[in-house]
Protein backbone atom coordinates (compact mmCIF):
# COMPACT_ATOMS: atom_id res chain seq x y z
CA UNK A 1 0.00 0.00 0.00
CA UNK A 2 2.76 2.51 0.96
CA UNK A 3 4.19 1.39 -2.35
CA UNK A 4 1.09 2.72 -4.21
CA UNK A 5 0.82 5.89 -2.20
CA UNK A 6 4.07 7.53 -2.50
CA UNK A 7 4.43 7.61 -6.40
CA UNK A 8 0.71 8.59 -6.41
CA UNK A 9 1.12 12.00 -4.16
CA UNK A 10 4.00 12.16 -6.31
CA UNK A 11 1.95 12.36 -9.43
CA UNK A 12 -0.56 14.50 -7.40
CA UNK A 13 1.91 17.11 -6.34
CA UNK A 14 3.60 17.22 -10.33
CA UNK A 15 -0.05 17.52 -11.70
CA UNK A 16 -0.87 20.44 -9.47
CA UNK A 17 1.60 22.33 -10.42
CA UNK A 18 0.96 22.16 -13.87
CA UNK A 19 -2.77 23.26 -13.40
CA UNK A 20 -0.66 26.73 -11.59
CA UNK A 21 0.99 26.55 -14.85
CA UNK A 22 -1.53 26.57 -16.93
CA UNK A 23 -3.63 28.80 -14.87
CA UNK A 24 -1.23 31.64 -15.47
CA UNK A 25 -0.90 30.95 -18.86
CA UNK A 26 -4.66 31.73 -19.72
CA UNK A 27 -4.39 34.34 -17.07
CA UNK A 28 -1.85 35.92 -19.84
CA UNK A 29 -3.83 35.21 -22.52
CA UNK A 30 -6.71 37.02 -21.59
CA UNK A 31 -4.54 39.96 -20.45
CA UNK A 32 -3.08 39.88 -24.08
CA UNK A 33 -6.91 39.51 -25.49
CA UNK A 34 -7.88 42.83 -23.50
CA UNK A 35 -5.03 44.63 -24.48
CA UNK A 36 -5.46 43.17 -28.12
CA UNK A 37 -9.37 44.40 -28.11
CA UNK A 38 -8.29 47.83 -26.50
CA UNK A 39 -5.74 48.45 -29.68
CA UNK A 40 -8.23 47.05 -32.03
CA UNK A 41 -10.91 49.36 -30.87
CA UNK A 42 -8.95 52.43 -30.44
CA UNK A 43 -7.54 52.13 -34.31
CA UNK A 44 -11.49 51.58 -35.41
CA UNK A 45 -12.36 54.69 -33.42
CA UNK A 46 -9.26 56.77 -35.42
CA UNK A 47 -10.34 55.37 -38.60
CA UNK A 48 -14.43 56.01 -37.88
CA UNK A 49 -13.52 59.71 -37.05
CA UNK A 50 -11.74 60.28 -40.32
CA UNK A 51 -14.18 58.62 -42.42
CA UNK A 52 -16.64 60.27 -41.31
CA UNK A 53 -14.68 63.46 -42.03
CA UNK A 54 -14.63 61.73 -45.44
CA UNK A 55 -18.26 60.71 -45.79
CA UNK A 56 -19.52 65.11 -44.33
CA UNK A 57 -17.31 66.15 -47.62
CA UNK A 58 -18.85 63.56 -49.89
CA UNK A 59 -22.46 64.68 -48.84
CA UNK A 60 -21.63 68.13 -49.03
CA UNK A 61 -20.08 67.82 -52.72
CA UNK A 62 -22.22 65.38 -54.39
CA UNK A 63 -25.19 67.45 -52.94
CA UNK A 64 -23.79 70.41 -54.85
CA UNK A 65 -22.72 68.72 -57.82
CA UNK A 66 -26.49 67.39 -57.76
CA UNK A 67 -28.43 70.76 -57.40
CA UNK A 68 -26.09 72.06 -60.57
CA UNK A 69 -26.68 69.07 -62.51
CA UNK A 70 -30.33 69.25 -61.83
CA UNK A 71 -30.28 72.93 -63.03
CA UNK A 72 -28.40 71.99 -66.43
CA UNK A 73 -30.96 69.10 -66.99
CA UNK A 74 -33.96 71.42 -66.58
CA UNK A 75 -32.01 73.90 -68.86
CA UNK A 76 -31.66 70.83 -71.13
CA UNK A 77 -27.74 71.96 -71.34
CA UNK A 78 -26.44 68.52 -69.41
CA UNK A 79 -23.70 66.94 -70.71
CA UNK A 80 -22.81 63.30 -70.40
CA UNK A 81 -19.52 64.07 -68.83
CA UNK A 82 -21.01 66.02 -66.04
CA UNK A 83 -23.44 62.76 -65.78
CA UNK A 84 -20.58 60.69 -65.70
CA UNK A 85 -18.84 62.79 -62.71
CA UNK A 86 -21.90 63.24 -60.76
CA UNK A 87 -22.37 58.85 -60.99
CA UNK A 88 -18.94 58.87 -59.69
CA UNK A 89 -18.81 60.82 -57.07
CA UNK A 90 -22.36 58.95 -55.82
CA UNK A 91 -20.38 55.79 -55.83
CA UNK A 92 -17.70 57.20 -54.04
CA UNK A 93 -19.51 58.77 -51.61
CA UNK A 94 -21.11 54.81 -51.10
CA UNK A 95 -18.14 53.56 -50.86
CA UNK A 96 -17.40 55.60 -48.05
CA UNK A 97 -20.75 55.48 -46.44
CA UNK A 98 -19.57 51.65 -46.31
CA UNK A 99 -16.56 51.70 -45.16
CA UNK A 100 -18.39 54.20 -42.41
CA UNK A 101 -20.84 51.23 -41.44
CA UNK A 102 -18.93 48.31 -41.43
CA UNK A 103 -15.95 50.41 -38.80
CA UNK A 104 -18.99 50.93 -36.55
CA UNK A 105 -19.90 47.24 -36.88
CA UNK A 106 -16.88 46.19 -35.82
CA UNK A 107 -16.26 48.80 -33.25
CA UNK A 108 -20.14 47.38 -31.66
CA UNK A 109 -18.48 43.76 -32.32
CA UNK A 110 -15.77 44.64 -30.07
CA UNK A 111 -17.49 46.77 -26.84
CA UNK A 112 -19.71 43.21 -26.86
CA UNK A 113 -16.70 40.93 -26.77
CA UNK A 114 -15.37 43.11 -24.20
CA UNK A 115 -18.76 43.09 -22.05
CA UNK A 116 -18.93 39.21 -22.49
CA UNK A 117 -15.39 38.83 -21.29
CA UNK A 118 -16.05 41.09 -18.01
Amino acid sequence: MKKILLPLMAIMMLTACGETKTRKEISRRKAALVEKQETELKKAQLELWKTDSLLQIANKELAAMTTEVELHKQALKATPEELTALTRLRMKRDSIRTQYESLGLKIRYIHKKQSENK
